[in-house]
């Protein structure tokens, strides 16, 4: 076998377009066509002009090397042609035909696409994969233009990488402060709910008091005073409220002015020690706005409420409400008519006089003083309690349900470093076909089609990992689930593969499977745990330098 490839090797060598072992400008040993210069020490020939296999313990003549055959087991005799391709990563360690690309990026294009008669500019901008030139076909070298462009767009990258690192501390900064304001008001509201609990305790007291209040009076031998008895005591127990309100007001202006003297006395001690020589135009400015102040201020009303006279009296000096009270009306002694009567005529009259009775007191003339309190009209105290209190429960309530809703949030899942809290209902859309497609963070996912109708694709239910095929890495995919259901199908679903930029942007979207839509999007919430430098993998030929 060895002699018959020792015997065709002079016939492989005699193509000039396919030499096996790339010339150096000195006319001494060079790379073999394919290899990575890195490799240099692993494809120099012994001392007895041998090669020997790299992963494998066979030994053949250095003239074998890339003469489009494969004599090593694992291939790595033929880096520069298509001879081994056949073979897979396991056996071959060889990663591929090497493209050196000057002026752009090295980089490694598969075996079998080595001298195939395609120019793969995309891999390999240098045409080198084609230089036995099959078919024909000549590829340029176009690694200047290209990587030129490459390196800029690279740089775009960069760009709007670092910009998105920067705007990712913002962010968490942000949330860090949204976060704070959550548990102050937590602790704001749980001090409120203590007073509110204490408020409504003491307005049921209150009422409670006014209902017994009104109870003793109904069973009080005035109660029924008929209509004059009832305006009496409405007005008595207005009287009483004013002059409450009026106390309240008489100490609330008492407070005001001892303030507004303190005030004026600080603005004139100000106006008489400042500086006029110091050039501070807010200070001129103060200064000024206290001289218009003085000159402005008007003196008191002639007819002015005078609380130093008028309101004291008001406030002490009580009318004389017994002379005001109703005198006894015969209609409380009416049965006594009775006995004027002959005894045969008496249980008639009694009747006619029962029936009167009945209709003074549906009219309300009388009161009947057996009233009980649950079956007679509400006094104006009893209602004004009656609503305090229903007040103050409504406001606990509200209060109760803000705790319950603000510990909810700050149990929720906001990302790494809560950085998605600082991005809560920010919406991104974009055109795709002939649909409109929008996502908010934490909220919903929506298409919209060109007649302004909307699809519900589903709302936020959390985060998850997930491959990106585009660029084999692992991102963050946003979840929106539980949208609208499809006909005759699954409910919608949506999820976003985000990537790092400074940009809230939405890529592209594509419905993978029925119902169910992926959105590639750029953010920076997911621009964390790095310091800016990108993380470059390890690369095969650095394995081989070791």
């Amino acid at each position: 076998m060895k002699s018959i490839l020792l015997l065709s090797l002079p016939l492989a060598l005699a193509k000039s377009s396919q030499k096996p072992i790339v010339e150096s400008e000195t006319g001494g040993w060079a790379l073999p066509r394919g290899a990575n210069p890195a490799l240099i020490d692993k494809f120099r020939p012994d001392a007895q002009n041998q090669f020997k296999c790299l992963s494998s313990p066979y030994t053949i003549p250095y003239a074998l090397v890339n003469d489009d055959y494969c004599d090593c087991p694992d291939g790595t005799d033929e880096p520069g042609t298509a001879a081994c391709s056949y073979l897979n990563h396991t056996v071959n360690p060889l990663p591929g035909f090497y493209c050196e690309n000057k002026g752009h990026t090295p980089t490694y294009i598969p075996f079998s696409r080595v001298n195939d008669g395609i120019c793969d500019y995309e891999v390999c901008c240098d045409g080198s994969d084609e230089w036995m030139g099959v078919g024909d076909v000549t590829c340029e070298n176009r690694c200047e233009s290209i990587g030129k462009e490459a390196r800029k767009a690279a740089a775009e990258a960069r760009r709007l990488y670092e910009q998105g690192v920067r705007a990712y501390r913002s962010l968490v900064a942000k949330s860090v402060l949204l976060k704070k304001e959550e548990e102050d008001k937590i602790i704001m509201l749980e001090g409120e709910i203590v007073r509110m609990k204490g408020l409504v305790e003491d307005r049921k007291r209150e009422l409670k008091e006014a209902e017994e209040e009104q109870k003793s009076r109904m069973a009080q031998p005035g109660a029924g005073k008929g209509k004059h008895g009832q305006l009496l005591d409405f007005s008595r127990e207005r009287y009483r409220e004013m002059k409450e309100k009026l106390q309240r007001l008489k100490d609330d202006r008492e407070a005001l002015q001892t303030q507004l003297e303190q005030t004026e006395k600080i603005l004139e001690t100000f106006k008489e020690e400042y500086n006029p020589n110091f050039n501070d135009e807010g200070v001129k400015r103060a200064v000024k706005a206290w001289e218009d102040y003085l000159a402005s201020k008007a003196a008191p009303a002639s007819d002015a409420l005078d609380f130093s006279v008028d309101v004291q009296s008001l406030l002490y000096d009580e009318p004389n409400w017994d002379e005001w009270e109703p005198e006894e009306t015969i209609l409380d002694d009416m049965y006594a008519i009775e006995a004027l009567f002959p005894p045969f005529v008496r249980s008639w009259v009694h009747e006619q006089l029962s029936s009167l009775h009945d209709w003074l007191i549906e009219s309300g003339v009388l009161a009947h003083r057996k009233t009980s309190p649950s079956s007679s009209s509400t006094s104006p105290k009893v209602q004004k309690a009656t609503d305090a209190l229903a007040k103050a429960e409504s406001d606990l309530s509200g209060k109760e349900s803000e705790l319950t809703r603000v510990r909810d949030d700050l149990s929720k899942d906001y990302g790494t470093d809560n950085v998605f809290r600082a991005l809560k209902d920010v919406c991104t859309e974009a055109q795709s076909g002939e649909y409109t497609y929008s996502f908010c963070h934490l909220g919903r996912a929506t298409q919209k089609n060109r007649d302004g109708g909307h699809t519900h694709l589903g709302d936020w239910t959390g985060f998850e990992y997930r491959l990106d095929d585009e660029i084999e890495q692992e991102v963050l995919v946003v979840k929106f689930e539980s949208g609208a259901h499809c006909w005759n199908g699954p409910a919608r679903s949506a999820y976003v593969y985000l990537r790092c930029s400074a940009e809230e942007k939405v890529l592209s979207v594509a419905e993978t499977e029925k119902c169910v839509y992926k959105y590639v999007a750029t953010s920076p919430a997911v621009c964390g745990g790095s310091d800016g430098e990108a993380d470059v993998p390890d690369s095969q030929e650095e394995t081989w330098q070791t």
